[in-house]
């Protein structure tokens, strides 16, 4: 099925030489360049014999039919003559039957279509489609009719060379070994000591850290067949059917019962919620459920399970013991899932106790093997195991939950977001138009195939991920590193042995302020991407109305996006390059060059921005989307940008509605922001009034103060931007039940300190008297509460800003320690990993019952393989050597405090103060 373009016939002759002295497989070539009949290999004999047997090459979509004659010699490894199918296969011709072949289709081809499939997300009917219209595009029913043949080739192609791949020379493959493995994540006999055990540093350098989530786009339909099975098995990505079934059929009442006990307040998700289980006609697959190690996104072997009615807990069950069992139970395993802080209650107990008392489980007990209900054997369940959630997620929790099981404030994990798998689904989602009409069988080997090509292109990239982040983990440790010694410089060492000695007595609820907490942005953003979700679902349900499309962009996202744009587009257009020159600095021209790299991405964010609102909101003309050459400047046309008609005329009116909700939710940030930031100038003031001497030190103090005041005067405006177009949006401000209660119009005598405004002569000491935005400070006062009580609560209020801006600072210092520590060793594993594939290949050795041309044939492809992980690992071994000149010349790069954040083994604390030593050595 290659491009047709005047194909000659093929030679008939049916004598030819023979290359006898051949040791590798015949090179892959079409039949129209070689002019061959069929049987060049194999043969003993310098000259052979052979009939005149036709086959229907349809590979070349000529329309007609190839002619070839197949040898008849009988050379000692075929002593009853060549298989016609093997001929096939060494003249690079995939047949589709091993027996009286009639078809077949060209390597080519073949690699064509699978290509298309990866990255064009084309279904195989599209493909061969195009093919046929390719051959003959006036009458493409002229074409031979072989899509078929073709799919069912495709899919066996597809699988063999999965097990070529994989180093395997039949189908009989052990459990998930068709993967391509993550190189980056720890694992113990390929890429780290044998005695990692004993490396006192073990829980940060090798733990494993696995993300799990649910999607409900990859579907399939009842097809009305039975059910087929896929070749791959459970050597691929999905977990054993077999294991799965006993699993639900005996624990599932159990499971239910763990699911109702943990429905909560804490999120509005609807994983484990078995009140919001999906039941939808037509679909025999509502989605999936993947595992993916939590810092690489690589999709792990057998952690992907199908899902009938919901994200229910016993599928994840499943798909994270599945991991769990390939992995060793004496690392640390710290995994993310969007309702961890519910699913990891009882875990344990789910997949290591039975709770069945037949007679074959009781039975199976007794001979120490596990009953059908137990996925993990409890002596090799992980005995350092914990769940958090994924740093996005986490938002749409409670408080106290948010503190419990943020990654950023979790020690030992550096800057893991957790959130790596949703990039799994931003490419998988394409591919479910071409594989929800698949059968079961098909459908899996299809998808196993498209996640090891997923996984494959990530490889062969990954050292230099891990090196361009490892370098920009250096330079935000020196940021953050230099922040928080600008701030512990302005509290004072008394003030911060204080602070010190209360935040070690103290978990990780010390995160959390004690104010009263307000509808958040990120909170109504999540709101509203779940509604769009639960709005796909009821579409899909309906059957999809004319004019829906999942494909368009995320109302709610792009109009989060467009908030950060306009502070950005603020940020930026106050800050001009001439700003850097007059400030004399030594470190101008470095911040000349960041701000135009600055102006250069928002430039390019606002073009994207209008692209996705051109998809989302067609109605809008084109005319009316003008482009600035100056993206400060840039208008990003939301619904606040046009009168109320023309939000009409454009259809703008649920995106209004949304914008209005997102505005309210900015807002809150905005004040809460300002007034952090009145209270931090505030005390930097003071602190420089009382402890700061010399001009060096005034100078330095002076300059914090000056920042505080950028900040102040940021979060002021931002606040009054939202204020202003959130009447321009028709938001009610004055409802009782409105959202926006609370927010009022910020006027300049607003925005003072408490500080500041109680310890002025004029202030009598009545609540009534204080800015409006200054009512409720750590707790609400009530109206007439005396001097006395308001200014105990700004002082309060003033030490618990001081100690939320240190503990923060310290906290993303010690996260970006960590992170860079990490990096180097994940660097590091790489390297390892590759030389040690490269080594496994080139000791490959080919079975002595293979025909000899298939022992040269694999030894050869052995070679290249190696070759290939031998050319990965040399680019790798630079990459770290890189990496390790940056440390010799950036001596303090890892050579930071000791960490002290709270939930730190006591062991682990000491210990990471000598990381930059061990780092260095290894």
């Amino acid at each position: 099925m290659a491009p047709h373009s005047g194909m000659p016939q093929p030679d008939t002759s049916t004598q030819m030489q023979c290359d006898n002295d051949q040791e590798g497989l015949p090179e892959e070539r079409d039949p129209k360049d070689g002019r061959e009949s069929l049987g060049t290999g194999g043969c003993t004999d310098g000259v052979h014999q052979g009939d005149h047997t036709y086959a229907n090459l349809a590979a070349e979509m000529t329309g007609e039919p190839l002619p070839s004659g197949t040898c008849l010699c009988t050379p000692k490894d075929y002593p009853d003559g060549i298989p016609p199918a093997i001929q096939f296969l060494q003249m690079a011709l995939f047949p589709a039957t091993y027996e009286k072949v009639q078809t077949a289709f060209t390597f080519k081809v073949l690699k064509l279509a699978q290509l298309h499939r990866f990255s064009g997300k084309e279904s195989v009917w599209d493909f061969y489609t195009v093919m046929r219209r390719w051959t003959n595009n006036v009458d493409p029913k002229m074409v031979p009719d072989l899509y078929p043949q073709f799919r069912k080739v495709l899919q066996l192609w597809g699988t063999i060379r999965l097990v070529k791949r994989s180093g395997y020379l039949e189908l009989a493959v052990e459990r998930g070994g068709l993967v391509v493995r993550c190189p980056t994540c720890p694992r113990p006999g390929m890429n780290i000591p044998d005695n990692w055990k004993d490396d006192p540093l073990a829980r940060l350098k090798y733990s494993s850290m696995m993300s799990i989530d649910g999607n409900f786009h990859l579907q399939r339909n009842h097809k009305g067949v039975r059910k087929d099975f896929p070749l791959t098995g459970n050597a691929g990505f999905w977990v054993d059917d077999g294991e799965l079934m006993d699993y639900t059929d005996g624990k599932g009442a159990k499971v239910e019962e763990h699911e109702r006990a943990a429905r909560s307040s804490c999120h509005s998700f609807k994983a484990g919620d078995p009140s919001r289980l999906i039941q939808k006609s037509g679909k025999a697959v509502l989605g999936v459920v993947m595992v993916s190690c939590a810092r690489h996104s690589f999709i792990q072997p057998n952690g992907t399970v199908d899902l009938d009615k919901g994200e229910r807990f016993a599928y994840v069950d499943v798909a994270l013991a599945s991991v769990l069992q390939q992995q060793d139970p004496q690392q640390r395993h710290l995994h993310t899932y969007d309702i961890g802080c519910k699913y990891g209650i009882h875990f344990k107990e789910r997949v290591t106790k039975s709770v069945l008392g037949t007679q074959v489980d009781i039975e199976a007990a007794e001979r120490g093997s596990m009953p059908r209900d137990v996925l993990i054997s409890p002596s090799d369940f992980p005995k350092d195991f914990d769940i958090k959630v994924p740093s996005w997620h986490v938002l749409g929790h409670i408080l106290p939950c948010i503190l419990a099981n943020s990654l950023r404030y979790t020690p030992l994990v550096g800057r893991t977001s957790g959130e790596g798998v949703e990039t799994i689904w931003a490419i998988m989602n394409a591919h479910q138009y071409s594989t929800r009409e698949m059968t079961h069988g098909h459908r899996r080997d299809c998808l196993t195939d498209i996640f090891n090509d997923y996984n494959w292109v990530k490889l062969c990239s990954e050292s230099r991920r891990v090196s361009d982040a490892y370098f920009v983990a250096c330079q935000m440790l020196l940021t953050k590193s230099v922040d928080l010694e600008e701030i512990e410089e302005d509290i004072g060492a008394e003030k911060l042995a204080v602070l010190e000695a209360e935040s070690a007595s103290r978990g990780q609820e010390q995160y959390g302020a004690q104010v009263i907490q307000e509808p958040s942005k990120s909170k109504v953003l999540i709101a509203l991407k779940n509604a769009e979700d639960e709005e796909f679902v009821n579409a899909t349900n309906a059957g999809c109305p004319p004019g829906w499309s999942n494909d368009q962009p995320s109302g709610a996202l792009l109009l989060s996006n467009a908030l950060e744009l306009e502070d950005l587009q603020y940020q930026l257009r106050t800050r001009s390059l001439s700003d850097y020159v007059t400030e004399g600095t030594i470190g101008s021209d470095k911040r000349r060059v960041q701000h135009l790299r600055s102006m250069d991405t928002l430039r390019k964010r606002c073009g994207e921005h209008l692209s996705a609102l051109a998809v989302l909101c067609p109605d809008i003309p084109e005319a009316a989307l003008v482009r600035s050459q100056n993206p400060t400047e840039q208008d990003l046309y939301l619904p606040s940008s046009f009168s109320k008609p023309l939000r009409q005329e454009y259809r703008l009116t649920v995106l209004a509605r949304k914008e209005g909700e997102l505005r309210i939710g900015n807002a809150h940030d905005h004040l809460a922001a300002l007034k952090d930031a009145l209270g931090l100038q505030r005390m930097l003031v003071q602190a420089k009034r009382a402890h700061v001497r010399g001009n060096e030190g005034k100078t330095r103090a002076e300059t914090t103060v000056k920042r505080a005041g950028e900040v102040i005067k940021r979060h002021k405006e931002g606040y009054r931007r939202n204020w202003t177009l959130m009447g321009k949006l028709g938001v009610d401000l004055t409802g009782d039940n409105s959202p926006a209660k609370g927010l009022k119009e910020l006027k300049d005598g607003d925005v003072k300190s408490l500080r500041e405004f109680t310890d002025s002569d004029t202030y009598s000491g009545s609540l009534g008297e204080l800015p409006w935005i200054w009512r409720t400070v750590g707790t609400v006062l009530p109206h007439g509460a005396g001097t006395t009580d308001v200014k105990q609560a700004v002082r309060d209020w003033e030490q618990e800003v001081l100690r939320l801006t240190w503990v923060h600072a310290r906290s993303a210092r010690d996260r970006w320690w960590e992170e860079q520590a990490l990096l180097y060793e994940e660097l590091r594993r790489v390297v390892a990993t590759f030389e040690r594939l490269e080594l496994l290949w080139r000791g490959r050795q080919p079975s002595v019952t293979l025909t000899k041309p298939a022992r040269s044939g694999f030894r050869a492809y052995c070679l290249k393989t190696a070759a290939v992980f031998g050319t990965l690992a040399k680019e790798a071994r630079i990459k770290l050597s890189s990496v390790q000149a940056h440390q010799n010349c950036e001596p303090k790069a890892l050579t930071a405090e000791p960490l002290s954040a709270p939930g730190l083994r006591s062991d682990d604390a000491e210990l990471l103060g000598v990381i930059g030593m061990d780092v260095g050595e290894m």
